[in-house]
């Protein structure tokens, strides 16, 4: 017996070609401009972009982060995070240690390698995103993509905020 397939019924404003189109764009410029950054951290025997981002919040908190402020500002799912964070503690770049108020709850520091390993990247993740991104856009052009979507990211982590999912400061 064949399976009945169902298409939908209604079409929604997310169907409409602009908007699909705009979606697509997003998706296919941060997709490619990562994939570039990792090639070349990778030639480079450093580890990949998703660790930058970790070291360069830590490297610019004035105090210990707890691993849960990290959550939506960097390119990992919440179960990543954690595993991700292993990984790099593990690695000696960054280290934990406990609040002295309740002993569940943990703040990440970043060591001296850590410093050394992201001062290593940052030259290859900037000269990749010059290239591909800054070097592509005007000044301008830069300015209405980030009040757009900028826009677009409030609306989806306010949402998330309210759930428990992230925080952003």
């Amino acid at each position: 017996m064949a399976q009945a397939t169902t298409t939908p019924d209604r079409t929604t404003k997310a169907d409409e070609p602009a908007y699909v189109s705009a979606w697509q764009a997003v998706r296919n410029a941060h997709q490619a401009v990562v994939e570039r950054i990792e090639i070349d951290l990778s030639e480079a025997g450093l580890p990949p972009l998703a660790w930058y981002d970790v070291l360069a919040k830590l490297n610019s908190s004035a105090a210990p982060t707890r691993p849960k402020d990290m959550l939506c500002q960097v390119d990992v799912t919440k179960s990543g995070l954690t595993r991700l964070l292993d990984r790099i503690e593990k690695a000696e770049l960054i280290e934990r240690s406990y609040c002295p108020s309740d002993r569940r709850g943990t703040f990440l520091s970043i060591t001296k390698t850590g410093r050394e390993t992201l001062a290593a990247m940052k030259p290859i993740r900037d000269n990749v995103f010059e290239e591909h991104f800054t070097d592509s856009l005007t000044e301008e052009e830069a300015d209405l993509i980030s009040e757009t979507l900028g826009r677009v990211a409030s609306s989806a982590v306010g949402h998330l905020e309210a759930e428990g999912s992230c925080e952003v400061q």
